[in-house]
């Protein structure tokens, strides 16, 4: 199993524009095998491919923990998964979301605990969200499905990383005058040298996936 570096704000990459998948080929089921499995040692809730610098419209989430908690209320059906059929299947998770499509989002609320690996140790401000999000996609087989939440934390998980894919990131949905870029830089420049964090990533002995050449790009 492989590791992919994360990168971190702000790194140019990360406001390239993502374009659709149209191989859907074994060595892009592979590449996602390795992009969940580095979602899972960087301990996040999603990951958008343009955060290890993969320009391209896919994201992979996993809230199964959170719905198992009492963090966020769980209501009955406040998170349904259909097929293309338009028949309600079982939610599994990881999910793979391939050309994602925000269908549908209403009911505006902030949030001030939206996080992000790509801004270790920064700080989150309050953000425009919106509770009811209907989602369209893709799995790794090119299978199309969709999902509709009113669960709070994956409603705003879903925005958040359909946000990456269009290079949009957290300080631009803030309020400008709550929070200084330079601050936020300096706060990842301060978690990137904590010596115990520079030896854990020499460890992990992580991949530059974007210095990859792979047959779905």
């Amino acid at each position: 199993m492989s590791l992919f570096k994360v990168l971190h704000y702000p790194h140019v990459l990360l406001r390239k524009k993502g374009t659709p998948i149209a191989n859907f080929s074994e060595e892009f089921r592979v590449f996602l095998k390795n992009f969940i499995a580095t979602m899972y040692e960087f301990d996040g809730g999603g990951l958008a491919a343009p955060q290890v610098g993969i320009s391209k419209r896919f994201f992979v989430v996993d809230f199964k923990a959170v719905f198992e908690s009492d963090r966020f209320e769980n209501e009955e059906n406040n998170f349904k998964v259909f097929d293309k059929n338009n028949k309600e299947i079982p939610a599994t998770f990881p999910m793979v979301f391939v050309n994602p499509e925000l269908i549908k989002m209403s009911n505006s609320v902030k949030v001030n605990w939206e996080g992000c690996l790509s801004f270790p140790n920064a700080e989150s401000h309050d953000t425009e969200r919106f509770l009811n999000v209907e989602i369209h996609a893709q799995n790794e087989f090119g299978e199309k499905f969709s999902v509709k939440s009113s669960h709070l934390y994956a409603s705003v998980c879903f925005q958040h990383e359909n946000d990456h894919l269009d290079g949009i990131m957290l300080p631009d949905k803030w309020n400008k005058k709550s929070f200084f870029d330079e601050d936020i830089i300096a706060d990842i420049k301060e978690f990137e040298n904590d010596p115990k964090e520079r030896k854990r990533m020499k460890k992990l002995k992580v991949i530059d996936a974007h210095k990859l050449k792979f047959d779905f790009l």
